[in-house]
């Protein structure tokens, strides 16, 4: 079989070269350089579109705009001239699902086949063999195609039968991918101007909910002092940015969050122009916010956990369902004091095996080391100052250790009090929820002096191995705060996703498959997207305590000077989802905000 590849770009030549090992490769591009070094390499150059249609059996393209694919056929010396009944047409541009439709259609009058196949995963993807493909068609054209797609690459998804649909497909992957990142690193900006690393940013969010593409390979290169380039041009980002909110208009599902994302790569575009690299929105953020994301100089290794942690008394105080899970995971390995304000809730810990203590100022003299996990950091200055509270029964060298997902600004003006007393503090708030916290897998998020964090480490440690040291006081409520924002901007995109696939006419089945292979993968998207048509539960988390801890972040954005837009966006939609569903409702119930918006249900879809 005789291939034909015209569109010799960055990723269309990773593509392209993929053939010239196993198959004749034909190949056409305006750069007659492109050309050339394919020649090189064995293929042989068609002096024009028209040629390389009559020599070839398939033709594939991978060109910037479907408007492109339109001229390179149909256009005097195009591809139709030599196209005979029986021939197939590839297309593997990002384009309009719409525009490719009109071009098959009349492709077909002329007994010519075609299927579209963009990819995702970047040229290093397409080089290495690995990228994924996003074809559809008629069943036997997709069938004909299937050999020349597979020698490109073995992730071949099937995202529906007519043509068109593997470029939406994309588009909805691509608002998942642009969106993520854009979101993240707004995020780490903030994150940055409040003091934090991104070594310490990168690690916390990666062993969260937040983590994405762009936090597990974009930031961990930049830590790493191996940061690598794109090969994709900005402005071909911002193109399907625009053909994703084109979609969600011809389809009636609104895009309030990819807008933004839009707007931001549009003034990326406008000041850096159209040669800028996708990579480079990081000086655009950078810039907005005023702060460098890349750390100058490395952290220093955390503190060594001290050695006698096992004999020191532990207590506990707040039994809910966070801080019920933290204490049942602790007391696997250690005896533990235990107060709560719900009586019942102590004696059911007390049948466990736990020592119920009779109030706070008690359980502060009979402990070593006092956890509190309450809902809130007013809460936590009432338990340890106010009357009968924990600073009762304090004594200097005693440690009070905040679990609470907390205000930073609150938590050192609590930690100044204690300091009065002799008693540090080490903030230490968790990212995975209850479900991870009985699995031992949690993430714990430190902040506080060393000495005091190093005496408590092996404690948290019997909780879970993944404990990360932010640095000073507070910190470690700064960063849960950013894995939050990073978490729910992450939600709100796959819901948005999603809901613009379902509107167009693809499967949810299929967006999981794709997506969660593609560069549109995040925490949320491989929990979400693949029960979303069930109605199952991902989160055990209050509605409302997601919408204080970004509340909180917003506050953090504004007193450092950090614009955040699109995390702020995504606060705006769980404020929403709180006043209607109520502050017990669950972090899933915001799949109902974006349905009702978008006029579809994801159950069954």
């Amino acid at each position: 079989m005789q291939i034909g590849y015209i569109g010799l770009g960055a990723m269309g030549s990773a593509l392209a070269g993929r053939f010239l090992p196993t198959h004749q490769l034909v190949v056409w591009d305006l750069n007659g350089a492109a050309v050339a070094a394919f020649g090189k390499h064995g293929a042989k150059a068609a002096p024009s579109a028209a040629e390389l249609a009559r020599q070839c059996d398939v033709v594939l393209l991978c060109l910037p705009r479907s408007a492109d694919v339109r001229q390179v056929i149909f256009g005097a010396g195009g591809l139709a001239e030599g196209l005979a009944p029986g021939k197939l047409v590839i297309d593997q541009t990002s384009g309009v699902p719409g525009e490719t439709r009109e071009i098959a259609r009349q492709l077909a009058e002329r007994g010519v086949a075609m299927i579209d196949a963009p990819v995702s995963g970047g040229v290093a993807g397409a080089a290495g063999g690995t990228i994924s493909i996003m074809a559809s068609g008629s069943d036997a054209d997709y069938d004909r195609a299937l050999p020349a797609l597979t020698a490109i690459s073995p992730n071949v998804f099937r995202c529906g039968s007519r043509v068109g649909d593997g470029q939406a497909m994309k588009l909805v992957n691509n608002v998942l991918s642009a969106g993520c990142r854009l979101a993240t690193l707004e995020v780490v900006a903030m994150g940055r101007k409040m003091g934090l690393s991104l070594a310490a940013i990168t690690d916390v969010v990666n062993k969260g909910s937040g983590r994405n593409r762009t936090s597990k390979l974009m930031l961990q290169k930049m830590v790493d002092g191996t940061p690598s380039a794109s090969s994709f041009a900005m402005s071909l980002m911002l193109k399907d940015m625009n053909q994703a909110v084109a979609l969600g208009m011809e389809a009636g599902a609104p895009t309030p969050i990819t807008n933004v994302v839009r707007g931001l790569l549009q003034i990326g575009v406008s000041q850096l122009g159209d040669q800028a690299q996708l990579e480079e929105v990081l000086g655009l953020i950078e810039g907005m916010a005023r702060t460098r994301i890349a750390d100058e100089h490395k952290d220093a290794p955390p503190p060594a956990a001290a050695a006698d942690a096992k004999e020191m008394r532990v207590g506990y105080v707040g039994l809910g369902a966070m801080g019920g899970a933290l204490t049942r995971r602790l007391m696997l390995s250690r005896k533990m004091r235990v107060y709560d304000a719900r009586p019942e809730v102590v004696r059911a810990f007390e049948a466990e095996g736990a020592i119920a203590a009779p109030d706070l100022p008690t359980l502060a003299r009979e402990c070593d080391v006092i956890f509190v996990c309450v809902p809130t950091s007013a809460i936590v200055r009432e338990v340890v100052f106010g009357k009968g509270g924990l600073a009762e029964g304090l004594a200097p060298g005693k440690v009070i250790v905040d679990q609470t997902t907390g205000d930073p600004t609150v938590t050192r003006e609590i930690a100044a009090g204690l300091e009065k007393l002799g008693v540090p503090l080490v903030d230490a708030p968790v990212s995975g929820g209850p479900r991870g916290a009985v699995a031992g897998t949690i993430a714990i998020i430190c902040g506080g002096p060393a000495e005091p964090f190093a005496k408590v480490r092996p404690i948290l440690a019997g909780i879970s191995p993944n404990v990360v040291y932010c640095g000073q006081t507070g910190n470690g409520h700064v960063a849960k705060l950013i894995q939050n924002t990073v978490a729910s901007c992450n939600r709100l995109l796959t819901y948005e996703a999603a809901a613009l696939g379902v509107k167009y006419g693809l499967t949810l089945a299929d967006m999981a498959t794709v997506i969660n292979k593609s560069t549109g993968w995040s925490g949320a998207s491989e929990r979400i997207l693949p029960t979303l048509s069930e109605g199952k539960a991902t989160a055990d988390f209050q509605l409302a305590l997601m919408a204080k801890d970004l509340r909180l972040a917003a506050r953090m954005a504004i007193d450092c000077g950090a614009p955040m837009l699109i995390a702020n966006a995504v606060r705006s939609y769980f404020e929403a989802g709180a006043n209607e569903f109520g502050g017990t409702a669950n972090l899933d119930d915001m799949r109902h905000v974006v349905e009702a918006m978008a006029g579809i249900e994801f159950k069954g879809a």
